[in-house]
């Protein structure tokens, strides 16, 4: 028994001599891990230390529109476009522009031939120089008419006629005088002169046209040009349907047209016009962009794109 114990010691020693190999390779392995995680940790603290913070922007927060944009082709078109007319009738002498010429009030447009009206305004003249005479002459008859009827030297018959000869030769003065007015006037419709200030954008008559007058014919009369005022201009944008609620009158708009493409011309929406257009099984509603055109860039007919 005892004999037994004895070898059960010695193979317990034997166990554990040959376990503590085992147990120091297990720790060493450990210790090598944990200097191989220190030194990496070590590394990249050092690392990030070298390496400079990337900078980032803050703003303050504020609130803001949210822009919702709308676009639509259009075209650049006066806003005011004036047909002249004539209320003279007869032949073109002289017509000194053309289209793209800038006239101001009063310029000459075009010259009418005068001389059957300068004829009519000689007669009228002469009738109105002979009413005045004929006048002065029954004033003074009326007054010695009056005098005599006083002294009971002339009948009542022979008054009565001179103040009706009188009356007569005023109202010969009244007609002579209007008709000397009716025949300046006409004289004066022979030169046609601009009504304002503009650009003359069409001219359909030329040099020895005949052309009727405005007020004494049923169509109107002859169309002499067409002029505008070029310093403002609009753009006719047609915008779908589902855009047109977000377009309000008085709103900023952007129009680019194909001529500058690099520049943008700033307006002001005019109106929203009522009826709808449709292009294509599309609806659309023109909408007016008025736009400021002291340059003269921008030039009736021009495609553009409007904001």
């Amino acid at each position: 028994m005892i004999h037994s114990a004895h070898l059960a010691l010695d193979a317990s020693r034997a166990n554990r001599r040959n376990a503590t190999p085992a147990l120091i390779v297990s720790n060493s392995l450990s210790v090598r891990k944990l200097i191989v995680v220190a030194t990496l940790i070590f590394g990249s603290a050092c690392s990030s230390k070298d390496q400079k913070a990337i900078p980032v922007s803050t703003v303050p927060v504020m609130r803001r529109d949210i822009v919702i944009d709308a676009q639509a082709t259009g075209v650049v078109e006066p806003i005011n476009i004036v047909e002249v007319k004539s209320k003279a009738s007869g032949q073109i002498v002289k017509m000194p522009v053309e289209t793209g010429y800038l006239v101001k009030p009063g310029d000459l447009l075009v010259q009418i031939e005068t001389r059957d009206t300068k004829n009519q305004y000689d007669q009228t003249a002469a009738a109105l120089a002979a009413a005045k005479s004929k006048l002065d002459v029954s004033t003074a008859q009326k007054k010695r008419a009056d005098d005599l009827f006083k002294s009971r030297i002339i009948t009542a018959t022979e008054y009565e006629a001179a103040a009706l000869d009188f009356a007569n030769a005023k109202a010969q003065l009244v007609a002579a005088t209007t008709s000397m007015d009716l025949s300046k006037q006409r004289l004066e419709d022979a030169t046609v002169t601009a009504p304002l200030a503009g650009t003359i954008i069409e001219k359909t008559v030329s040099l020895g046209t005949v052309i009727a007058s405005a007020t004494g014919t049923f169509g109107g009369g002859t169309t002499l040009l067409k002029m505008a005022d070029l310093g403002k201009v609009r753009v006719r944008a047609l915008f779908n349907e589902s855009d047109i609620g977000q377009v309000r009158p008085g709103q900023t708009a952007t129009v680019t047209v194909d001529a500058y493409p690099d520049r943008r011309f700033i307006g002001l929406v005019e109106k929203i016009e009522p009826q709808a257009v449709i292009q294509q099984n599309v609806t659309m509603f023109p909408v007016l962009v008025t736009l400021d055109n002291n340059e003269g860039l921008l030039k009736p007919g021009m495609n553009g794109e409007t904001n």
